[in-house]
């Protein structure tokens, strides 16, 4: 078989279909992913291009607009888009989550509003966390009545997509409740600000939002203490480590194509070409044996939240199948968030100080994979996972309780 032969494509994975409508897009975003890391440009183009071939509502039945993608199929293509650019994915998981909120939601004008704008191509991003001190659930950010409707009154950190998105998805406080929110991103008092500075992840918009008495749409309140079981956590996370897979995937590739374009090894090697060295060939194939690890593992546990969610959509999911789900996102989480790092870390091994010059880029795949990683740490996800199984305790009831927690022992309000 020749090299050629073996190479993986930009749409490895998926359907014929889906390889079809997006296997083009795919490899163009690829091709200036590095470019864009180095000149530190946001994906505009790449985010339009998305929206124009119906990325935003390919998880929407036919009937109303979309392509009735199935769970499983449409996490395979996100680990293909960020094997292009891992930036992406991770910058439409709030619209991700939000489309699955109104997959779920009962008939009604409500979910038919917004499967009609998502349809249209509409982006919801996501800004819910606060700097400073202040916890989630007791937010500095108040959603408040202001004659027919509500205002919002506050500044959000960690705003990702939201610089993209046609709609934001907020949350605040009315008095002792918690109230979720849908604002207009162009809208009067609504000021998005791109200063998100982590070593990582650096283009997809998770810099600040100012809302200034902002017109929300839409509101929900959730009266103290109350928690609704589903799978959105479930969803949130598995959209991190499909990015993380993707980003393992594209170290790999840039690693082969390193040792295929070198000509000469370091004066230590017992063999002056590096294609054709046996110790880079077991550094390859450890790293190939990584990712597909990473991979499978994304893969096995979107089956299950498709079941799941099959279940949630048609109302008749129970805790226990929500509990499983999220079991098994959680489980996987750090065993993906290991093996991507370690691969980001290893694709240094196939060659010398070469592999470190800035226009190869190969260190943004660890800074992108460790900053990924970095969200909902993985040590708290686990010791979830394993009083889970010991005791049966599902993770909407561990957070509950550590919800409380820290409320009694004296969070900031």
């Amino acid at each position: 078989m020749s090299a050629a032969s073996t190479r993986p494509t930009a749409a490895e994975g998926l359907s014929p279909e889906l390889a079809e409508r997006f296997g083009p897009l795919l490899a163009e975003i690829s091709a200036g992913a590095v470019g864009r890391e180095r000149d530190r440009e946001l994906p505009w183009a790449a985010v339009r291009s998305l929206r124009e071939a119906g990325f935003g509502a390919l998880r929407l039945p036919r009937e109303a607009g979309g392509s009735g993608l199935g769970l499983a199929d449409f996490f395979a293509l996100l680990v293909e888009l960020a094997r292009a650019d891992s930036n992406l994915p991770q910058l439409w998981r709030g619209h991700i989550a939000f489309v699955e909120h109104v997959l779920s939601l009962p008939a009604g004008e409500s979910k038919e509003r917004w499967l009609e704008r998502l349809a249209a191509g509409e982006i919801v991003g996501n800004a819910q966390s606060e700097p400073g001190g202040s916890a989630f659930w007791r937010p500095e950010t108040r959603i408040e009545r202001s004659g027919e409707g509500w205002v919002v009154e506050g500044r959000k950190f960690y705003s990702t997509g939201s610089i993209f998105a046609d709609w934001i998805y907020t949350s605040g406080a009315d008095g002792e409740d918690h109230v979720s929110a849908l604002v207009r991103a162009d809208g009067s008092g609504v000021e998005r600000i791109d200063d998100w500075d982590g070593f990582g992840q650096r283009l997809t918009g998770s810099g600040t939002t100012i809302f200034e008495r902002a017109a929300a749409e839409e509101v929900t309140v959730h009266p103290r203490g109350e928690r609704t079981s589903t799978t959105q956590n479930a969803v949130f996370q598995l959209v991190l480590l499909a990015t993380l897979a993707g980003i393992g995937q594209r170290a790999l590739d840039e690693a082969l194509d390193f040792v295929r374009g070198r000509s000469r090894s370091a004066f230590t090697a017992r063999v002056a070409v590096p294609s054709e060295d046996p110790q880079v060939h077991q550094v390859l194939g450890e790293l190939a044996g990584l990712v597909l690890a990473a991979r499978s593992s994304v893969q096995a546990v979107a089956r299950t939240l498709e079941e799941v969610r099959e279940l949630e959509i048609a109302g008749s999911a129970s805790a226990a199948d929500v509990a499983r789900a999220e079991v098994a996102v959680f489980t996987a989480q750090g065993v993906v968030v290991d093996l991507v790092l370690r691969a980001t870390t290893d694709v240094f091994r196939v060659g010398g100080a070469s592999a470190t010059a800035e226009h190869r880029a190969l260190d943004r795949h660890w800074r992108n994979a460790r900053t990924v990683s970095s969200h909902n740490p993985e040590i708290f996800r686990a010791a979830t996972v394993g009083k889970a199984l010991l005791d049966g305790t599902s993770p909407h009831d561990q957070l509950a309780a550590a919800v409380a927690a820290q409320i009694s022992q004296g969070v900031p309000a």
